[in-house]
């Protein structure tokens, strides 16, 4: 389809909109109008037309009402109110650009005002009383005014409303609809029962059967008074509905017969002890003939009507943000208990407390059995530490002690001047020794420092999600509960959003079948909830989780080339998307080739996935990896290059992570950015704090980002591959990670293990 077709489509879906409106207005303009008071007072069509906004609509309004005036009732009675709300629709349509005209109460105050003018200028013509008609018409102004202030919340949009919002809503479409069936009230069968009155009843039986007593009693009250004043009684009705719908709502768990039986005699007695005699039949009979109807009714239609009315129990969103919330705290631990597992393999170390002076050391071994022990470490100590002193310049700058570093007088003085060099000798080396333990455990603790460090940055994360400002969303649960319910389906529902703004839906029923069978249902629930929903992220017993979709969404193709002569390799390549929506590519080098180059980068890899996977940042998952390669133990030492690439699909908020990579490529239309790296592998880095190289970009639909191992790309001579990323716009990412490996080799590469990922961010269709 064309743009032009697709605009003229669109233009005639609002075009019908627009007519279907239209319509509505019109019918209940017609409809309102013909509902008259005892006195024959008739307020609503005048209000209906005060509560429809200017244009199309208020014009159908105005057409109906009119019709609905000059229609049911006397001429002179028609041609008042038809011009009252002509009057009405003018003011409207002259003062409609006014600032102060466009506030909720100029419209119901204009209806007051034009009903009280007419009815005064109808009081004179006729020559009425005035005096005694006062009370009359300031009630009917007063009604007309009351009445336009409900009909216009009633016929409100279906735009986001709070809970209190929603509530003033329902209570103004009750009252929209009890003034409705005034005017059915009229029209009578058989001289006995009234069409508007059974109707009424129907409605008051589905409140009190589906929403409970109070729901029933509620509504039984706001019918009956219209039906009283309607017909001029006395508030039989009010009393008569409201105490059978209380009565009935407690019989509504043992089925409709039951509840049926119930409502009738409750609405019997009622009206028996309102001290009504012969002349209650019409009543009793109008109940009896609402409670065949009702009986006949099918249930769906009942559900969707009961579904307006049913009180909806509290969500749970708060406890479900809790689980989700406890789950990633259990995933992060799990992961740090992998991490201390690979730091505890082979870490034993033999120490060696010793810290005594090499010369002193030496001395206790060479010359524990000398004749002349005393003379040189007793009574000559100092002349013998002097001759220690002057040796040990040049014993430091050559590594070793030499004979002749010693002053001459102490040598021929020494009986075993051979044996002492030697113990020096040995004592010099365990101190060098002890020195590069001393170094390798301040490294192993300030790794372990870090990884406390990291830890609590892990945990403050999770600890602002549980204080966060989205939590729960108790009108959506509302929505989606009443959407079940309308479909007579039993579940509960979580709705929540979690730190980054994402919509979830818990959903437990004890038969999901119920919900997924229709092919469409994931669409319909999108509809209810207002947001896209993607696919249940996991489907339990009797749960799914839903999630709001992505934005974005990318296409990734990954290729690799083992080194000729090496059956595995020593790369390793992934990518996953988190449940917040995050797109996470990894890709690891270990050390040379083979099989324990693919061990070191399958370690490392393993490790990033697990901690991003439980929802830590991409830059505090890499220090946790540098710190697990710093506390490796020496028989087991090697190294693997890490670079992880993180992609929000909801902003497109991109971060590039490196530890020892190899360049980076982003391509932007007809730009190529290189993102080189200056950082060690991980492990390689003194101390547990060093942080990755970081690169943040925002990358938009249509760019292509590339990640390659060391393999690839060797040196600044990279010409060719802008060249290709710049020439595949349209290229399959697979198509395009393969042709970068093939150019690769045409280039000269191929002495070590190559491996490409290529991802292209696109507008979810």
């Amino acid at each position: 389809m064309s743009v032009k077709d697709k605009l003229q489509s669109g233009a005639q879906g609002v075009r019908a909109e627009s007519i279907a409106a239209a319509g509505l207005h019109f019918l209940a303009g017609f409809l309102l109008s013909a509902g008259q008071l005892a006195g024959g007072a008739a307020p609503f069509g005048t209000a209906a037309v005060a509560a429809a906004p200017v244009g199309l609509r208020g014009a159908s309004a105005l057409a109906g009402a009119c019709l609905g005036y000059l229609t049911t009732g006397s001429l002179d009675w028609g041609i008042r109110y038809a011009a009252g709300c002509v009057a009405v629709f003018t003011l409207l349509f002259i003062f409609q650009d006014a600032r102060w005209a466009k506030s909720g109460w100029f419209g119901p105050l204009m209806a007051s005002v034009v009903l009280a003018a007419t009815g005064a200028l109808n009081c004179a013509a006729s020559g009425g009383d005035f005096v005694q008609e006062l009370p009359a018409l300031a009630a009917e102004s007063v009604l007309g005014g009351g009445a336009a202030c409900f009909f216009k919340e009633a016929v409100r949009g279906r735009e986001a409303r709070t809970e209190l919002e929603e509530k003033r809503h329902n209570a103004a479409a009750a009252v929209l609809a009890a003034c409705a069936l005034m005017s059915f009230a009229r029209i009578e069968i058989m001289g006995a029962v009234s069409l508007g009155r059974v109707l009424a009843i129907i409605l008051v039986m589905t409140a009190s059967l589906k929403g409970g007593s109070f729901a029933g009693a509620a509504m039984g009250t706001a019918f009956g008074l219209a039906m009283d004043a309607s017909a001029g009684t006395a508030g039989m009705y009010t009393m008569a509905w409201a105490f059978a719908a209380l009565c009935a709502g407690t019989f509504s768990r043992f089925g409709r017969l039951a509840f049926l039986a119930a409502f009738v005699i409750a609405d019997a007695m009622a009206v028996f002890c309102s001290g009504a005699s012969l002349e209650a039949a019409p009543p009793l009979f109008e109940a009896f003939a609402a409670s065949v109807i009702f009986m006949l009714l099918p249930s769906g239609l009942l559900a969707n009507l009961g579904s307006l009315v049913q009180p909806l129990t509290p969500g749970v969103g708060e406890s479900g943000l809790r689980r989700y919330a406890s789950r990633r705290v259990a995933g992060i631990a799990g992961a740090y208990r992998d991490v201390c597992a690979v730091a505890r393999r082979g870490s034993e170390f033999v120490n060696d407390n010793d810290i005594a002076r090499v010369f002193d050391r030496a001395a206790s071994a060479a010359c524990v059995k000398c004749t002349r022990r005393g003379e040189c470490w007793v009574s000559g100590s100092v002349e013998t530490l002097d001759a220690m002193n002057s040796a040990t310049a040049a014993m430091t700058e050559r590594g070793r002690l030499e004979a002749g570093d010693i002053p001459l007088w102490f040598r021929e003085r020494c009986l075993n001047m051979d044996a002492f060099v030697a113990a020096v000798n040995g004592e010099l080396r365990a101190q060098l020794y002890r020195r590069e333990y001393a170094i390798r455990l301040r490294e192993g603790r300030a790794a372990a420092w870090g990884q406390y460090r990291e830890f609590a940055e892990i945990l403050e994360r999770v600890s602002r999600e549980l204080g966060s400002l989205n939590g729960a969303d108790p009108l959506a649960e509302r929505r989606l509960l009443r959407y079940f319910r309308s479909m007579d389906i039993e579940a509960d529902a979580a709705v929540f959003r979690d730190a980054g703004g994402r919509l979830r839906a818990v959903i437990e029923a004890g038969s999901l079948k119920s919900i997924t069978r229709d092919p469409a249902w994931l669409d319909k629930l999108s509809a209810v909830l207002g947001v896209r929903l993607c696919t249940p992220l996991d489907e339990a017993e009797g749960r799914i989780t839903l999630l709001e979709a992505e934005p974005l969404c990318a296409s990734v193709g990954i290729a690799a080339l083992m080194k000729p002569g090496e059956a595995v390799s020593g790369d390793r390549g992934t990518y996953f998307k988190t449940d917040s929506g995050t797109l996470c590519v990894i890709l690891s080098d270990g050390m040379g080739t083979g099989g324990d180059a693919a061990e070191e980068s399958c370690e490392a890899v393993g490790i990033l996935e697990r901690f991003l996977r439980s929802g830590v940042d991409g830059d505090v998952a890499m220090q946790v990896l540098n710190s697990v390669m710093l506390l490796r133990s020496e028989e087991d030492w090697g190294f693997a290059t890490a670079d992880l690439m993180c992609i929000d699909l909801f902003t497109g908020e991109t971060s590039f992570y490196k530890y020892g990579a190899a360049p980076s490529y982003v391509c932007t239309g007809k730009s190529v950015r290189r993102i080189d790296c200056e950082s060690m592998a991980p492990g390689l880095e003194e101390g547990g704090g060093a942080k990755p190289d970081t690169v943040r970009m925002h990358l938009k639909p249509g760019n292509v980002a590339l990640i390659a191992s060391d393999g690839v790309v060797s040196g600044p001579d990279d010409g060719w591959l802008r060249g290709l990323l710049i020439d595949s716009d349209d290229a399959d990412m697979k198509t395009l990670a393969r042709l970068v490996l093939r150019r690769a080799v045409d280039e000269g590469a191929g002495g070590d293990d190559m491996t490409v990922l290529a991802v292209r961010v696109e507008a979810r269709p």
